[in-house]
């Protein structure tokens, strides 16, 4: 039974990917981007701790979603169970993922999850370089469409910003880049 330490879930947003997402935030990264607007995702002893296959469940059970977002934090820090929930995923549903890693890093580990992913985003956030389009923070980095799947979104319609009332009743900005 593989787990995900997770700092967020949304079931229906619209500014995490194209259309309508369930978008994970997960917990811990080693990357520290200067400017980051997910700070608190970065301890990676922080967050709640998710069955892989019941997230699997949830997911593929919500109505009215386009795909799933997996963002962070940095999900390859949970490289494990990131490929298992996107492998369980893919083919039935568009699979996007963010990363800080450039794609063709010289990390071995990285390549197997592009196998399993629909849509990409590579590359750190930097904040001098803050752009507002194509679901990515700053313009240094790349969002890539894998498959057909993932190219099929290309055009989909997507929010900007949006606001989300979490379960403790505080509000969270989200989008690209906030």
């Amino acid at each position: 039974m593989s787990t995900l330490r997770v700092n967020y879930i949304g079931k229906q947003l619209h500014a995490q990917g194209p259309g309508t997402r369930y978008t994970i935030w997960v917990q811990g990264c080693s990357i520290h981007c200067p400017g980051c607007s997910n700070v608190d995702t970065w301890d990676p002893a922080g967050g709640t701790e998710y069955d892989v296959q019941e997230l699997v469940k949830d997911i593929l059970a919500t109505e009215g979603i386009d795909g799933v977002t997996i963002t962070g934090g940095e999900p390859l820090d949970q490289f494990d169970a990131v490929y298992e929930l996107c492998g369980s995923l893919f083919g039935k549903i568009c699979v996007f993922l963010t990363t800080g890693y450039f794609n063709g890093e010289e990390r071995i580990w990285v390549q197997p999850i592009l196998e399993v992913l629909d849509i990409i985003c590579t590359g750190p956030f930097e904040q001098d370089k803050i752009c507002k389009d194509g679901w990515r923070g700053s313009s240094n980095q790349e969002v890539i469409f894998l498959t057909d799947r993932g190219e099929a979104q290309k055009n989909m319609p997507s929010a900007y910003k949006e606001i989300i009332i979490s379960p403790n009743g505080n509000a969270i900005e989200t989008g690209f880049h906030v």
